[in-house]
């Protein structure tokens, strides 16, 4: 990665916490959000990109709903899924706690790693993003 894409990088990093502060997201909580949108953006990438993330399967677990009948593997019992699915719905429902704590803050996952995967709906109903979704979380 070159210099001008660290900067900008960063760059974004920082203009999603002045703007989480400004919505009222503490500074802790808006560095833990960044570090699970890049886990969920880096899972998004892989899915889309690699038939290995598919082959690696495990059972459909039993700590978040199940994820078994969105892959053709539900036949009245839990079958199995993609681990690398398995990761992105516990990280997606880490974002959901993290932010059921603040008021008015609504998360919106995408799936598509060509944008950002994770925005959040605020109160002030400021956007970022091309498609007036929310704030993007690089």
């Amino acid at each position: 990665m070159g210099d001008e894409a660290k900067m900008s990088k960063q760059r974004d990093r920082d203009e999603f916490i002045t703007i989480a502060a400004k919505e009222g997201i503490p500074v802790d909580v808006a560095r833990k959000l960044l570090r699970y949108a890049a886990t969920l953006h880096r899972l998004a990438e892989l899915e889309c990109s690699s038939e290995a993330a598919d082959r690696d399967r495990v059972s459909c677990p039993r700590d978040i709903p199940c994820l078994c009948q969105d892959y053709g593997s539900y036949n009245g019992d839990h079958g199995t899924v993609p681990r690398i699915a398995v990761h992105g719905a516990r990280t997606q429902r880490r974002v959901e706690t993290l932010c059921a704590d603040l008021p008015g803050i609504i998360p919106v996952f995408q799936e598509d790693p060509r944008g950002a995967v994770l925005k959040l709906r605020v109160p002030s109903g400021r956007t970022n993003d091309w498609g007036h979704t929310g704030i993007c979380v690089p």
